[in-house]
């Protein structure tokens, strides 16, 4: 067997071991892609009840005036 066809079949090994790495990278992705959805669709949801709680005439929660700076992270 010529060695271009022994370094054509390692590259064919290892390029099919990526591929499996890569499938499992893209299932472990689209599976936080979908809780992340939830997250997001909760936080909306529990946004949706702050704000209405706060627009009542007497509302059980009161808003907090903006900060005057931007709080710096680091």
């Amino acid at each position: 067997m010529p060695d271009s066809e022994i370094r054509l079949r390692q590259q064919i090994v290892k390029l099919r071991e990526l591929r499996a790495k890569d499938a499992t990278e893209l299932t472990q992705l689209r599976i936080d892609v979908e809780h992340l959805v939830r997250a997001v669709n909760q936080l909306t949801a529990h946004n949706r009840q702050l704000l209405l709680a706060i627009s009542q005439s007497n509302p059980p929660v009161r808003a907090l005036p903006p900060h005057p700076h931007p709080v710096r992270r680091y």
